[in-house]
């Protein structure tokens, strides 16, 4: 029997005993009810269409040879990590504006329900009524106490201007891969590159672009393997994430396996393929 894991790191997700739910949309309004009950991915058409979003798989038997067996260890319960790309560029560049809070998972995940329920559109689902991120336009009509409403109004500049330059630049953007969209991104005023680059990786769903020197990802590799001896300090963490792998690949699933770790779906045997 082999174990799947859903990576859950985007803070749309609610957790249920039985199973995860998130509302998703494209930059089309193709708009999906996304849910896992710890065995099966299912996506429920809500308004629109499109293509599914893409979906990024890895494995623990992936990652680096150098990688110390403290963290390979701690990583291989999680099995095949499946995650959902984001479909919406201007929801993973909100969202990286609001991960600039650098809240816990939990207060993080309520920041983004507040913002969505309070200001976004709404869809009635299964699991009742559930919000997306207001759109760059909304944002751009709000006043300024609404921000303060949903407590994010030391964000207010950031997320203004990343609303100015998506509609002026996104159909452009969207053409974009890899490290370009991470250098695009970081030429919006008050969005620096730790943003852009969580931006890029949660939309193209490449983690070998996310901020290797992120806290978040330190304290969850520390989490993982306390006795490894890992570097604390933002720059020699960064250079020793790096110097284990020997391709893009490899990063890639070293960072989102890490990732998975802190932020992860209920895992149960699911048949070998």
């Amino acid at each position: 029997m082999a174990h799947a894991s859903l990576c859950t790191d985007h803070p749309g997700w609610t957790d249920t005993e039985s199973r995860c739910y998130r509302l998703l949309s494209n930059e089309q309004g193709g708009t999906w009810l996304a849910s896992w009950d710890g065995q099966a991915l299912d996506f429920m058409p809500m308004a629109g269409d499109g293509s599914l979003p893409d979906l990024t798989y890895t494995h623990h038997h992936q990652l680096p040879p150098a990688v110390p067996h403290q963290l390979a260890d701690a990583l291989a319960p999680l099995g095949t990590i499946v995650r959902i790309s984001n479909p919406s560029l201007w929801d993973a560049l909100c969202v990286a504006i609001l991960r600039q809070r650098q809240l816990p998972p939990g207060a993080s995940r309520r920041l983004y329900h507040r913002w969505c329920t309070l200001y976004g559109p709404v869809f009635e689902s299964p699991y009742g009524a559930l919000h997306l991120t207001p759109t760059p336009k909304r944002m751009l009509g709000l006043p300024d106490h609404t921000f303060h409403r949903a407590k994010i109004a030391t964000l207010q500049a950031s997320l203004r201007s990343a609303a100015h330059a998506y509609l002026l630049h996104a159909t452009a953007w969207r053409q974009l891969e890899g490290h370009a969209l991470v250098t695009a991104l970081s030429d919006i005023h008050k969005v620096d590159s730790w943003t852009a680059a969580v931006a890029a990786a949660d939309y193209l769903g490449d983690f070998a672009l996310y901020p290797h020197h992120d806290l978040t990802l330190r304290t969850l590799a520390h989490r993982a393997a306390p006795d490894a001896s890992l570097p604390v300090a933002e720059e020699p963490f960064a250079h020793q994430w790096t110097a284990w792998t020997a391709t893009s690949s490899q990063l890639r699933t070293l960072t989102l396996a890490t990732l998975a770790f802190g932020s992860h779906a209920s895992t149960v045997p699911t048949p070998a393929q």
